[in-house]
């Protein structure tokens, strides 16, 4: 399976794993269950694995790195995702012409942008 890391510490060798199939997270807990031990996934990692589910939780079993695909800006643009949107301006805006205040006129309304 193909799972993207999301958290990672290396310090605690524990990470925690986002998979294609759209379940659970899964957890890779240990250099143990890394194809190769040297290499600790940081987030955004793309990453391939085994699952094993043990009392309600995924475990990532063999997970290696694929080759090429190291996106640590990952958990920022997600983060930023998650942001609501600056209230939008409004569309119409009343103008009024004080230049002939003997004559009524109508306001007048303008598109702003």
């Amino acid at each position: 399976m193909i799972g993207v890391i999301l958290w990672s510490s290396s310090a605690k060798e524990k990470a925690v794993i986002w998979c294609e199939d759209h379940g659970a997270l899964a957890y890779l807990q240990g250099r143990e269950n890394l194809a190769f031990p040297e290499d600790w996934p940081e987030a955004g990692d793309l990453v391939e694995l085994e699952i094993e589910s043990m009392k309600d939780l995924r475990h990532a079993r063999c997970v290696s790195l694929v080759s090429g695909n190291r996106r640590s800006e990952l958990p920022g643009l997600l983060r930023g995702m998650g942001e609501k949107p600056a209230p939008a301006r409004p569309v119409l805006r009343v103008i009024s012409n004080h230049d002939c205040e003997t004559q009524e006129r109508p306001l007048k309304l303008a598109a702003a942008r």
